[in-house]
């Protein structure tokens, strides 16, 4: 049964008014009460009726950013796709979003968006790197009330709301796990991935090690490259392991310049030789499955991800609903050229 406003008066010991009170954020509410109240509601899992919120929010305008890097081609649709759909699940509230990108590795240019829209905004989504000088910017947001979901890649125990998107680690893990059923003691594996301050890369990378050692291959038969997903520096880095190594077994793409990785392979003669996994079901990767070059994709959702940070800020700012748990984890399938 749904619950309603006269349920949760009747559980927290107060009057339907003051339920209403909280619900709509209004004062002269003691704190305690306010509190209890919210916790009934949580219990009750209470869903606002939606063009009842609508209406009672319609005159007070809030606006939401999205501070991301400059992401291009699938990457960008899926992202927008998912900023498009909140705009069309929130159409009856009075909620604007703007998407302001920085180049990737820019984070002075992050820093100076963090600082610019704190006084203009009501809650960002951000995708930024794990370095001390966001975890302050977020402190003071915090210290503002200005909610932070971190999406994409996560700044863990910094002051944000919570994460959503892909749990590095564990899908790491699972690029581990995978790749040691075709590797033997001594085999030469090169991973590739951003830079170690992108949490997301950085999780996979540490993931893909662990499971490794788990499965009693050696970390230092495998050689590691930062390549800032930077295409012309992921070819350089491939180019001179495949170079460098004859006996290159396995390539684990951890970050998304897979196409130069195949050129390398294309270039050094070795196409087809050599196995590869990579990550996300982009057009190039999808087709690169399905000739063969590449041998496993293992995916995330990133419309999901965008989506579901401005869904929860808008729980947070409009409806004043804390999110139930610290991450949202979109599904991470693994693909073939069977199932592309």
């Amino acid at each position: 049964m749904r619950a309603t406003i006269k349920m949760i008066a009747e559980r927290a010991g107060v009057s339907i008014g003051t339920v209403d009170r909280v619900l709509h954020d209004r004062p002269y509410v003691k704190e305690e009460v306010r509190r209890r109240v919210l916790e009934v509601m949580e219990e009750l899992d209470y869903q606002p009726n939606r063009v009842a919120s609508a209406l009672a929010t319609s005159g007070m305008a809030r606006h939401f950013a999205i501070i991301q890097p400059t992401w291009e081609s699938y990457v960008g649709e899926a992202m927008a796709a998912g900023v498009a759909k909140f705009r069309q699940d929130r159409q009856d509230y009075n909620v604007s979003v703007t998407i302001h990108p920085y180049r990737q590795g820019r984070m002075e240019d992050c820093l100076h968006l963090l600082d610019t829209l704190a006084e203009e905004v009501q809650g960002i989504a951000l995708c930024a790197a794990d370095c001390p000088q966001v975890r302050q910017k977020l402190e003071l947001l915090a210290e503002r009330r200005t909610p932070v979901v971190t999406f994409n890649s996560d700044i863990a125990g910094a002051r944000r709301l919570c994460y959503v998107g892909e749990d590095a680690h564990h899908a790491g893990r699972v690029a581990g796990d995978i790749a040691a059923k075709f590797l033997r003691l001594g085999d030469r594996i090169l991973l590739v991935y951003a830079d170690h301050g992108y949490a997301g890369h950085k999780g996979r990378a540490d993931g893909f090690l662990e499971r490794l050692a788990e499965r009693g291959l050696r970390q230092e038969d495998c050689r590691v490259a930062e390549t800032h997903d930077n295409y012309d520096e992921t070819l350089a880095a491939v180019t001179a392991a495949l170079a460098e190594e004859p006996d290159l077994k396995y390539i684990y793409m951890a970050n998304r310049s897979v196409p130069a990785c195949m050129e390398a392979l294309r270039g050094a003669g070795r196409m087809g030789q050599v196995r590869v996994l990579a990550h996300d079901n982009s057009p190039e990767t999808r087709t690169f499955l399905r000739e063969g070059l590449l041998d496993f994709i293992i995916d995330q959702n990133l419309t999901y991800q965008s989506r579901k940070a401005l869904s929860l800020l808008f729980d947070a700012v409009v409806e004043h609903r804390t999110p139930e748990r610290d991450c949202f984890y979109p599904e991470s399938p693994i693909l073939t050229a069977e199932n592309c």
